[in-house]
């Protein structure tokens, strides 16, 4: 079923569209968008419409070293740590082995970082933004 909503806040209006658990803003530049989000933003938080979740944290590590010999480590590390997404590609054919971990909690995140440098030489990667 969709219906159409008009959501008001003392600085900005909202007209979306919902339908089911998805909607959509009706935002025709990105300065309307920006007022929408922050409209919806405001309002569900004060009214509880939307469960507002935190945000996902990230680490990202650089290495020289190849596919083969991060491939079994990073495959351990997956199953020790079954709440992070663990993956990694290249940013160029022969370039460096990017290895991103993201979670919910930073805690985490930085464990299964450390728990992958320590089973490398030391200096074998590198954290990047």
């Amino acid at each position: 079923m969709q219906q159409s909503l008009k959501l008001a806040t003392e600085n900005a209006a909202v007209t979306e569209i919902e339908c089911l658990n998805v909607i959509i803003l009706t935002a025709t530049n990105v300065t309307e968008l920006d007022g929408q989000w922050d409209c919806l933003i405001e309002l569900t938080s004060s009214s509880g419409l939307l469960a507002l979740a935190e945000p996902f944290v990230s680490k990202r590590l650089r290495t020289t070293q190849s596919d083969v010999e991060t491939a079994q480590p990073l495959s351990k590390l997956c199953l020790e740590f079954p709440d992070l997404y663990i993956g990694c590609y290249r940013e160029s054919r022969t370039g460096p082995l990017v290895i991103s971990f993201e979670g919910k909690d930073q805690s985490r995140v930085e464990a299964a970082a450390e728990a992958h440098c320590k089973k490398f030489h030391p200096g074998a990667f590198y954290e990047i933004n």
